[in-house]
């Protein structure tokens, strides 16, 4: 899981402020990724939903519920799956000792092949140019 950060100032006072937001663009294993079948005849499978809910854990605190989370998939033909429409959802954590927190997370509804990359298949080789 990640962290997205950006400044807006899209409040009533006009106040430029930093906002942040928990991601989860893919699965950490490769294995996951790898089992993604790309359906014949096609070069992408843009999204795919995790197999069962699970809690998710951040620094030690695991959320209240569980969650089926939908990633982006895979491309194979030289081109970056990137999430295309997402919402914000609301996650409770509970934390080690006892104590809760709330954080917004980027919920993926739907993700495209694109070609706009770098590096096929390296969703963070733009980061590098920076």
């Amino acid at each position: 899981m990640g962290i997205s950060v950006r400044v807006n100032n899209d409040n009533s006072k006009c106040e430029m402020r930093k906002e942040r937001r928990l991601c989860l663009l893919r699965p950490c294993e490769r294995s996951v990724l790898r089992s993604v079948k790309v359906p014949k005849g096609k070069t992408c499978q843009p999204k795919f939903q995790a197999k069962k809910a699970e809690n998710l854990t951040l620094s030690g605190c695991t959320s209240t519920k569980k969650f089926k989370p939908t990633y982006c998939g895979v491309c194979t033909d030289k081109r970056c799956c990137v999430p295309n429409k997402s919402r914000v959802i609301k996650v409770n954590f509970t934390c080690k000792g006892g104590s809760n927190t709330q954080w917004k997370m980027q919920w993926i509804t739907s993700c495209v092949c694109q070609r706009k990359c770098n590096k096929p298949g390296d969703m963070f080789s733009e980061l590098r140019l920076l």
